[in-house]
């Protein structure tokens, strides 16, 4: 599990709390009548999905010898031509809590609490999230859930220079023989003449050249391995040796394959979960192969949805609550019961990525009583982590 780090604010609230102090929380809506300006506001936490996904975009280049592959190699599987395409990578999913817009809450103070009792302290994150009424529960932190392989890496050995040996010599001296003959009265004498010319060489010729230099350097690379040159090389420049031919092949070889540069590129989108969208597909973004992420309002292209379903942990603890007594005036703090939920991110039936995770808003919300109120929270869910009952 990955932490996210959380910055915190302490909110110091000098009135008394001693063992039965008792405190009115109200929940703040647009129809809340307010009775009072003395008290406290505070939030319980929603959960929010981030989906961070990876493309890789894949650069094809043609070697300048490609047809020539299959006659002098043998080789088939090479770039033909220059092409871009994209694929995705990576899907990473993680959670991180925010401030629920329609659970904020008012802790009513004032002449319930005398001023003779002692001073308590209530943490509140820098959004407003309540923490708890006990000072060690500013050591909350949030939690994120990560999936999904490593990103692909690049080629290192790319580019800086593509098909640098092409640019070879690629000129070569032709020499012709000129035959002249000259009659002097009865004789008839010859002379030859060289004339000398500088030629282009064909791609053809420059590829059997490129070939034959291939084999060369694996001949070489045999006789350095297997002794011929009767030397007592120490491993270290025997390995030195063995590389740099290697290398010297690679690159050679890239003029008939070509090369494909891989480069990553980073994607974000959050989702927040919400009760009546539990068990659909919602869209997220589009990816097309030729283009990569495009968007939703793009025509072509595969949707990748975002699904959410409940695992069903706070059933029990609903159907209870629905049958209890009707509730009382006052209340003491309200907080959650977060619901597992199973996260699923799908672009077809290959490229998935499915994970679970706590999500607030889908589990239940209920109260403690009005005393008894010293407690902790955690800050991602806003559900108990710690209570002390006087």
């Amino acid at each position: 599990m990955k932490k996210l780090a959380l910055s915190f604010t302490f909110l110091m609230v000098f009135a008394g709390l001693n063992s039965f102090s008792q405190i009115n929380v109200l929940h703040i809506d647009k129809n809340t009548t307010p009775q009072t300006q003395e008290g406290i506001f505070y939030s319980l936490p929603r959960t929010v999905v981030k989906i961070d996904v990876t493309i890789s975009r894949i650069e094809n280049y043609k070697g300048p010898y490609s047809e020539y592959a299959l006659r002098y190699l043998g080789l088939k599987n090479v770039i033909s031509a220059n092409t871009v395409e994209y694929k995705i990578s990576d899907i990473v999913i993680t959670t991180y809590p925010e401030p629920d817009p329609d659970q904020y809450y008012f802790i009513e103070l004032g002449a319930k609490l005398s001023k003779g009792e002692k001073t308590g302290l209530l943490s509140l994150s820098d959004a407003g999230i309540i923490l708890g009424s006990i000072p060690e529960s500013a050591g909350v932190s949030a939690t994120s859930v990560k999936s999904g392989e490593p990103p692909l890496e690049s080629d290192k050995d790319v580019f800086g220079e593509l098909f640098k040996y092409s640019a070879d010599v690629s000129v070569f001296e032709k020499v012709d023989t000129i035959i002249r003959k000259i009659n002097i009265d009865t004789m008839t004498v010859e002379r030859q003449y060289y004339r000398r010319t500088m030629v282009e060489k064909s791609p053809e010729q420059k590829a059997k050249e490129a070939a034959d230099f291939i084999s060369k350097i694996k001949d070489n690379r045999f006789n350095l391995l297997t002794g011929f040159q009767e030397v007592n090389y120490n491993r270290e420049t025997l390995e030195y040796m063995d590389a740099q031919l290697k290398l010297l092949e690679k690159e050679y070889l890239k003029l008939f394959t070509g090369i494909s540069l891989t480069k990553s590129l980073q994607f974000s989108y959050k989702y927040i979960p919400i009760p009546n969208q539990i068990n659909t597909e919602i869209p997220i973004f589009k990816f097309l192969k030729s283009k990569g992420v495009i968007d939703l309002d793009e025509s072509g292209g595969k949707v990748v949805t975002i699904k959410i379903q409940r695992v069903g942990n706070t059933n029990t603890v609903s159907d209870y609550l629905k049958r209890a007594e009707k509730e009382t005036r006052e209340h003491g703090f309200y907080y959650r019961i977060p619901e597992l939920a199973r996260v699923t991110v799908k672009l077809d039936e290959n490229t998935q990525e499915e994970t679970q995770c706590l999500v607030s808003q889908l589990g239940v919300i209920t109260y403690l009583p009005v005393s008894k109120w010293k407690v902790q929270f955690h800050q991602e869910t806003g559900g108990i982590k710690g209570l002390v009952i006087d």
